[in-house]
């Protein structure tokens, strides 16, 4: 894959001691989950403590979400919380839902507003994952052993003024159950505008260890046993959704797969163990687990790490004796799905405990308590960096994902026309600059292409501008000419009679040219 270094990692310090790691985070083994949220960064421990922090990792407020247990999974939409609870002695797990916007009077902790126990057949397991539709209308719970626990109607249960009771939930429906495949990610696929009627309704995505699922959740088919969508699988924390909740991305050792509600999408050879993955804007991080670098390592990331001889190649890393000396590293991979390259790829000498996104901002977590932030180089830089190796092409795209306006577009048309220009390629050059059409100056591209010799590509540049309707009386008398100088007859009518405009409906009567220059 194309790879480039478009993110540096810095180490990220506590407000108030610049030689230690945010507070939070000293005590490492302490943390239970991560979770980023509409109110800032959700940290929760061992000790059945929740931690709301700040953009500068600073508590917001944290409260005890449960005294005898501990948190094992937590996801916020709108500023309600879910938490999932296990507590010692207790076979079930306890599900317990947030307002994170309002405070209870008496502790000033955010308003608990449903609590209750999650039970499930004879003999329980423990929760492997769970996820919520982004309207809070439905909430899903996978377990160990292969079941997934579905709640609908969610939101109505808990903004149901009426009934306040903390234990007011709607019954879970086992939607699914494998005894011998665990449950290993769950996400919604949330409606979307296209021709295609089946994408106005809500489904959910189960993957198990060896199989990905599609439950239709509204909708005419609402309630039918979920349908296979491949027989592809993957491990815990290597399937996410993806940005726009669209597509099931997997994670597994060979590739990157995408699934729809209709069956496997695109894949990406990107070989090596994963740990787990992450969605952070339009990229996928993928982080891997410890091991020891080799020389012989697939990865030019890794050869160069041992090359080098140093413990770690990040902020901070000092320098080694020797390969030899190297122990185990982690690697994070930050890959432009859309536009097929790596964004950023590198080694960490200690081992990678979590990585999330938050604030817009990229963070990556290690289990000796030190977290670096991977800050993304403007877009500015990473377009130079781009142009530096004539790549136009990835620059085009990359800019119309990251919804560049039109006139930055077409600088880079412009620039990548200069390129195949330079290069004697003219016919090349002007497939750019036609697209350059409406934001450069016409003059700019059309001093290129006086010469003779050239003249059929300024007869297509001088064409797309009259039917633009973006042409002077200038451009008119110079497209006649044109049209004369190559003696075409047939063209020089087909003008003149409007036959031959582009993008002008055929009952139009206005004409793609000054009248009056023509007649001159």
């Amino acid at each position: 894959w194309r790879q480039f270094n478009f993110f540096q990692a810095a180490r990220v310090k506590d407000a108030h001691d610049l030689a230690a790691p945010p507070e939070t985070f000293k005590n490492i083994s302490d943390i239970g989950c991560i979770a980023s949220s509409s109110q800032g960064l959700l940290v929760a421990d061992i000790q059945g403590n929740i931690h709301l922090l700040d953009s500068d990792f600073e508590p917001e407020r944290s409260w005890i979400a449960h005294e005898n247990g501990h948190v094992t999974h937590i996801v916020e939409k709108r500023g309600i919380l879910i938490t999932l609870i296990e507590e010692v002695g207790v076979r079930y797990p306890i599900l317990k839902i947030w307002d994170l916007e309002h405070k209870d009077k008496g502790t000033g902790d955010p308003v608990l507003l449903r609590s209750s126990k999650i039970q499930h057949g004879t003999r329980p397991h423990p929760v492997s994952t769970i996820a919520l539709s982004s309207g809070l209308s439905h909430l899903a719970i996978g377990l160990a052993d292969g079941t997934v626990l579905f709640m609908r109607g969610l939101d109505q249960y808990i903004f149901n003024s009426s009934n306040t009771q903390l234990n007011h939930l709607p019954k879970p429906k086992m939607i699914h159950e494998a005894s011998s495949d665990s449950i290993t990610g769950l996400g919604f696929r949330e409606p979307f505008v296209s021709d295609d009627p089946s994408t106005n309704h809500l489904y959910l995505f189960i993957v198990t260890l060896s199989q990905i699922l599609s439950y239709q959740v509204t909708g005419k088919g609402t309630g039918q046993p979920p349908m296979v969508v491949d027989d592809l699988g993957a491990e815990t924390a290597c399937a996410t959704m993806n940005q726009k909740a669209t597509d099931m991305i997997l994670a597994r050792e060979e590739a990157i797969y995408l699934a729809n509600t209709e069956g496997r999408g695109p894949s990406y050879a990107l070989d090596g163990p994963k740990t787990s993955i992450l969605t952070h804007k339009g990229y996928l991080v993928i982080v891997s687990p410890p091991f020891v670098p080799s020389v012989t390592s697939a990865s030019a990331t890794v050869r160069r790490f041992v090359a080098s001889g140093k413990t770690g190649n990040v902020p901070g890393g000092s320098a080694g004796v020797g390969p030899a000396n190297i122990g185990d590293i982690s690697k994070v991979v930050v890959f432009d799905v859309e536009n097929k390259y790596i964004a950023y790829s590198n080694t960490f000498r200690e081992t990678v405990k979590n990585v999330f996104s938050c604030w817009g901002r990229l963070f990556v977590l290690t289990n000796e308590s030190t977290l670096y932030q991977l800050s993304e180089a403007s877009m500015a830089s990473k377009l130079d960096i781009l142009y530096s190796k004539n790549n136009y092409a990835l620059a085009i795209s990359m800019a119309k994902s990251q919804g560049l306006d039109e006139a930055s577009v077409a600088d880079i048309y412009r620039r990548y026309g200069d390129q195949f220009y330079n290069a004697g390629d003219h016919e090349g050059a002007m497939d750019q600059y036609l697209r350059t059409i409406g934001s450069l100056q016409p003059s700019y591209v059309i001093r290129k292409y006086l010469d003779a010799q050239r003249i059929q590509c300024l007869v297509d540049y001088l064409q797309e501008l009259h039917a633009q309707g973006l042409a002077n009386s200038d451009h008119t008398t110079l497209l006649l000419n044109a049209y004369t100088k190559m003696k075409d007859v047939d063209r020089l009518d087909a003008f003149i009679k409007g036959d031959a405009q582009k993008g002008v409906s055929s009952d139009s009567n206005e004409l793609p040219f000054d009248l009056e220059t023509v007649i001159r």
